[in-house]
């Protein structure tokens, strides 16, 4: 049996993902708790306490303590509350009163009662009837004596006369023998030692005698039983409700609780039957190419917040120097009077639905040119989950209020240059083919959302690309798990290179100076192509 280990960090990921669904649980459950206390208030608790005599021992006069867990039994016994129960009003089903009466032993002759009520007075009349009731009880019992126990005493009684008889006879031989022999000899000293055993023996028997005779009678009680009669030492205490605030807080926090404890584990367990990628690892193993970026992005819902997005993009300082890293690769001559490469040509492949990875081609393109990159976004391949970025992008230049060093099209214009040119193709899910005139002679990287693709839809996109005669050469990741701490580079992989640099490794929360072949070009800007492959 394999064992699987459990990856705090991953769970970690998952809750934080959902947790908006996760509040609105804890929310729901702590609603719910606060209703359960509305319906269902706290019971009225109220307290009796029954003070017991001590018992008298079988066959003599002492008395003894009694089991405190004997007498707990006999309180909440079904006897003693059903006379309770018919004593209140209204009257209570056994079902009832056995769950609203609680005995408790806090000394051996002390008996704490407590009784539970949706009401002061009825929380009271419950613990009153039912000290009153044990208290009856006991004085019932004291002088009603089974026939068992009867027989047993009256047995007792009479080996008890028996022996008394014997004693009797023995007392009057060695009288005689006194008489007769005086006490002066070694006989006379022995008799007189024994006369005072005998007499000793006759008067314990004789009070012990007197003691059956009594219990016979009813003047007092057998084995563990009390002497005297047990009473009321303090009459049932005002029903009180306990601290309204902490059953509050109990109700509310812990049906809060519950919810989320709940949510919590129906998410964690159908995560595991969620095909979608999420970590950089997963996401590059998928296809067994590397990320090469990795990067926060928006996702804009309408056409005006597209034009937005390309107006004026502005990333944090990570994303941005991260950004500037991977433009540097690509465009190492932007700027430059007598640039040494051409225009640079990068194909962002995209899946329909994915709104993270749609947005990374412009994001890129809109940071470029803000940083005076003459660049050129053209929105190449259609597909209607991305109607409204082609809406944005087919608007009147005059009317985009763009960066100067921006253009963008969604039809193919051969007049304009640029240093950077990035081609949109948003290919559908199920069915993805690239048109090859849109992807000849670029550099090609597909963009996916964390969370957003499944391994086959990666992999049919990549097919499909390789199709047409294009090589994807890495992945950039749109909106990383925030405690994805992998990399999505591969042990042993070589980019395909162009006579321009390939995309260098960026990520604005990846391990600064970690190695890995993804990082910086090689010497003079050039890669070995992969084995048995020329360069494109």
């Amino acid at each position: 049996m394999t064992e699987q280990v459990v990856d705090l960090g991953s769970t970690w990921a998952v809750l934080r993902r959902r947790r908006g669904v996760i509040l609105l649980a804890a929310l729901l459950g702590a609603l719910a708790g606060a209703g359960l206390l509305v319906l269902s208030p706290p019971a009225y608790l109220s307290t009796s306490v029954v003070l017991l005599p001590g018992a008298t021992q079988a066959g003599s006069g002492k008395t003894g303590d009694y089991d405190a867990d004997t007498q707990v039994l006999i309180a909440t016994s079904a006897e003693i509350l059903l006379r309770a129960a018919q004593q209140v009003h209204p009257e209570l089903t056994q079902a009832e009163i056995t769950d609203r009466v609680s005995a408790e032993a806090p000394s051996a002759a002390v008996l704490s009662i407590k009784a539970a009520g949706p009401t002061a007075v009825q929380a009271e009349d419950l613990a009153s009837a039912v000290a009153q009731s044990l208290v009856d009880y006991l004085a019932d019992t004291k002088h009603a004596l089974s026939k068992t126990q009867q027989a047993t005493l009256k047995e007792r009684l009479d080996t008890l006369n028996a022996s008394l008889a014997n004693v009797n006879k023995e007392i009057k031989k060695v009288t005689g023998r006194l008489a007769a022999k005086g006490r002066t000899s070694a006989s006379g000293r022995a008799d007189a030692a024994a006369l005072s055993d005998l007499t000793a023996v006759q008067a314990s028997t004789v009070l012990d005698i007197d003691a059956l005779k009594k219990q016979l009678s009813g003047e007092d009680l057998t084995s563990g039983q009390v002497s005297a009669g047990a009473s009321v030492i303090q009459p049932a205490s005002p029903g009180k409700q306990s601290d309204f605030v902490t059953d509050a807080l109990t109700y509310v926090m812990g049906g809060a609780a519950a919810c989320a404890l709940l949510v919590a584990l129906y998410i964690l367990i159908t995560n595991q039957r969620d095909p979608k990628l999420r970590s950089r690892d997963e996401i590059a193993d998928a296809v067994g190419i590397p990320v090469v970026a990795s990067m926060r992005v928006r996702t804009p819902r309408s056409t005006h917040a597209w034009r937005e997005l390309l107006r004026a993009y502005t990333p944090d300082s990570p994303d941005a120097w991260a950004l500037r890293q991977f433009l540097h690769g690509l465009v190492p001559d932007a700027g430059k009077d007598s640039p040494k490469t051409q225009g640079f040509v990068l194909v962002v492949l995209t899946v329909s639905g994915d709104t993270a990875g749609l947005a990374v081609g412009p994001q890129i393109a809109s940071f470029a040119a803000s940083n005076g990159i003459a660049t050129h976004l053209f929105a190449a391949q259609h597909h209607e989950s991305a109607t409204t970025l082609w809406a944005a992008c087919s608007q009147h230049p005059e009317r985009h209020d763009l960066p100067g060093a921006l253009s963008v099209t969604t039809v193919f214009d051969s007049r304009i240059r640029a240093d950077l040119t990035v081609r949109l193709i948003v290919l559908d899910r199920d069915t993805p083919e690239p048109d090859p005139d849109f992807v000849a002679g670029g550099t090609a990287v597909i963009a996916v959302g964390s969370g957003s693709a499944t391994r086959r839809n990666l992999a049919d996109a990549v097919v499909a690309a390789d199709r047409v005669g294009l090589t994807v050469q890495g992945i950039i990741v749109a909106n990383p798990e925030p405690l994805d701490r992998t990399t999505g580079r591969l042990g042993g992989v070589e980019w395909v290179s162009s006579t321009v640099t390939r995309p260098i490794l960026i990520t604005a929360r990846g391990r600064a100076g970690a190695e890995g072949e993804a990082s910086a070009p090689g010497a003079g800007g050039q890669h070995r192509p992969i084995e048995g492959r020329s360069p494109r």
